[in-house]
């Protein structure tokens, strides 16, 4: 729903979903909006990429008759939300506040993740919590880069 809603402030504020177009415009926008809509964004990529408090489908969806198919359910389906903020990074750019968010729900769900597969019996279980520990990693890592991009775009500014 986040994702849709999302996807539709963009075509209000640019009034087109070509991300060329909107990469194009991002600098010249309101950086309010830029931040309302990366956060939308976030929403939908934390569903699909199991964040923290919208976790608890991976674990059970990957019980399926093997470790094996669990992990390759793993390794396809859950990194979409992570393309997706990748993907719209020159977006994320223009908002510091979404980049913290990012950051911070990323290491969130890589420590609660990796704390509660310490504690499970199941082995399906564990490569769940295995799995989502390594997304979080990976959205905290998404919020940190662009954050320190940021960073070196502005020191060379100066």
């Amino acid at each position: 729903m986040c994702l849709s809603l999302g996807f539709f402030a963009m075509i209000f504020l640019f009034g087109t979903l070509d991300f060329d177009t909107i990469f194009s415009i991002a600098p010249y926008m309101n950086s309010s909006s830029i931040t309302i809509i990366s956060l939308l964004l976030l929403l939908g990529a934390m569903a699909k990429s199991s964040q923290i408090f919208l976790h608890n489908w991976l674990p059970g969806s990957m019980e399926g008759p093997t470790p094996v198919s669990s992990l390759i359910h793993a390794a396809t389906l859950v990194t979409a939300g992570l393309y997706l903020l990748m993907r719209s990074s020159p977006i994320l750019e223009y908002s510091s506040t979404a980049l913290f968010i990012i950051t911070i729900i990323g290491s969130l769900t890589s420590f609660f993740a990796a704390s509660t597969g310490l504690l499970q019996n199941d082995i399906k279980r564990i490569i769940a919590m295995s799995t989502i520990s390594q997304l979080g990693y990976m959205v905290m890592a998404i919020g940190l880069l662009f954050k320190l991009r940021l960073i070196v775009k502005n020191f060379t500014k100066c």
